[in-house]
């Protein structure tokens, strides 16, 4: 299975002492939108259909999530609990290895958490050595079964580099 992992776009500010709640309806900006409009394109042209589209449930992820949703034939976007933040890898991992034999998996989610994951399958390790910057986006092709340390990272793109892809 190959698994891209993108982190999502620019969000309104985070209000000092906001409740959880008031984090997780938090929407993307104008220029958010737009660039993960960008991004979405170039990743459409970068990878070879996408089975599953999974998005955190909080609002910044899932509109970042639309937006490539779009880009490919308007997949559907699943909700997915494990990708909000303060999950860890292995919620995430033995939701993947539920999925079954897909090839691609596409997931949308936050920081620190996607670090981690990343980190994690790839390395084994739970300090992250990589930082996803927001639009940013990586790919690993996974072994059949999840597990820690089993990964390859297959690329990984600033989203600076992600819009500049034609």
């Amino acid at each position: 299975m190959k698994l891209l992992v993108l982190r999502h776009d620019l969000a309104e500010p985070r209000e000092a002492g906001a409740s959880r709640d008031a984090d997780a309806k938090r929407a993307l900006t104008s220029q958010g939108r737009k660039r993960a409009a960008r991004a979405a394109g170039a990743l459409a042209r970068l990878l070879d259909g996408v089975d599953v589209l999974a998005s955190s449930p909080l609002r910044r992820a899932r509109e970042t999530a639309e937006a490539l949703a779009r880009e490919l034939d308007d997949l559907e976007v699943t909700e997915v609990d494990v990708l909000a933040p303060e999950h860890p890898p292995a919620s995430v991992a033995s939701w993947l290895g539920e999925l079954g034999s897909v090839d691609q998996v596409a997931i949308v989610g936050h920081e620190p958490g996607l670090s981690e994951l990343v980190t994690w399958l790839v390395s084994g390790l739970s300090t992250p050595w990589l930082e996803l910057g927001k639009g940013g986006a990586c790919q690993l092709e996974l072994p059949d079964r999840v597990a820690p340390g089993q990964a390859k990272l297959l690329w990984l793109l600033e989203p600076k580099q992600l819009r500049r892809l034609r």
